[in-house]
């Protein structure tokens, strides 16, 4: 097996800025790019967030065990470290593609694409514009219409001792955002699709690493009658979790399957398959078919879906048939809340 560098934040930033790249990796000038050498920026909510960074690493780790890459890596703290990190990779030359995840990376990348115009990037869950830049990106809508759909079906479910009698459902979102909003326009279309008489709450915690908040949020939902409560969250989103548990509710998990974060109180997790992404992302670049622009991935590729977990049969044989019809294009799913909410 390869080795991995394993670049520490603060440590690695100040070397950057104090002595320049030649100082986190090797003296000299840059190297020539190797198509087997990928570096890969995290979001701010880091490893460990059992959900989208954690999903992005299995990918990388994946695409060295599967693919014979070998990898370094970087996690800002926060959202400002992003550019010295993209630059202190890209400056060495070395790596066949560095990847960005997360949305909030795309100002950075779009600038330090422009000043490495021979470098490839990818970029999940965001776009930037630029010949040397891969974009991925997720019909959202289409994994929050499953789990409203989940969602719905459950809330309805009166001999569970865990479902009160009020057909109240919820989603706890990170921040507002494009991208949350249409997983929640989603969720709630989802749940109408089924029922329109189910009543759904949504509410922001304004941060991807704040599980506490995300608790609050979700336990004042729970208070109101909510029996289901998503998280779309990040980090924060294991407080949502943690509300459910306590409160004897059905938490929805994000991204990877949570089902060990509340045993017996994941209903389902709503999946975005990054890990799959990034796999796609590294195999492109080795095939020598990296290409600039926009890749939009959805129930079709694959790239998004649900866990059984704790579904009813009857839920999972449900959701299926909905797979199928939003695949065959015969769904239409809304990508704003205004728009589901007048459904």
């Amino acid at each position: 097996m390869k080795t991995k560098r394993f670049v520490v934040s603060a440590v690695a930033v100040m070397l950057f800025l104090t002595a320049g790249p030649a100082s986190v990796f090797a003296a000299g000038a840059p190297e020539a790019a190797d198509e087997d050498r990928i570096a890969i920026v995290f979001a701010t909510g880091g490893l460990g967030d059992q959900s989208f960074n954690d999903a992005a690493y299995e990918g990388v780790q994946r695409a060295e065990q599967e693919l014979g890459i070998e990898f370094d890596f970087a996690e800002p703290s926060a959202i400002a470290e992003y550019d010295d990190y993209l630059t202190q990779f890209a400056a060495t030359g070395r790596y066949g593609l560095i990847i960005s995840i997360g949305f909030d990376q795309a100002d950075a990348l779009e600038e330090v694409a422009a000043q490495h115009p021979e470098q490839n990037f990818a970029l999940v869950d965001a776009v930037v514009e630029a010949p040397n830049v891969a974009s991925f990106v997720y019909a959202e809508q289409e994994r929050g219409f499953l789990m409203g759909v989940a969602a719905a079906m459950t809330t309805a479910m009166s001999d569970d001792p865990m479902i009160n009698d009020e057909k109240r459902i919820g989603v706890v979102g990170g921040m507002q955002i494009p991208l949350i909003d249409a997983n929640i326009a989603g969720y709630i279309a989802g749940a109408r699709y089924i029922d329109p008489e189910v009543s759904v709450s949504h509410s922001y915690v304004g941060d991807w690493a704040d599980p506490a908040r995300g608790k609050e949020l979700a336990i004042s939902m729970i208070e109101d009658g909510v029996d289901v409560v998503w998280q779309a969250a990040g980090r924060s989103g294991l407080g949502v979790l943690d509300a459910a548990e306590e409160n004897d509710v059905y938490g929805i998990g994000a991204d990877s399957v949570q089902d060990h974060l509340a045993p017996n109180h994941i209903l389902t997790n709503g999946l975005k398959l990054v890990d799959e992404t990034v796999l796609i992302a590294i195999g492109q670049v080795l095939a020598g078919e990296f290409a600039g622009g926009v890749q939009v991935l959805g129930i079709a590729d694959d790239a998004l879906g649900y866990s059984e977990s704790l579904l009813a049969p009857e839920v999972i044989e449900r959701l299926e048939e909905v797979k199928a019809e939003i695949t065959a294009g015969n769904i239409e799913i809304p990508e704003t809340i205004d728009e589901a909410r007048e459904l």
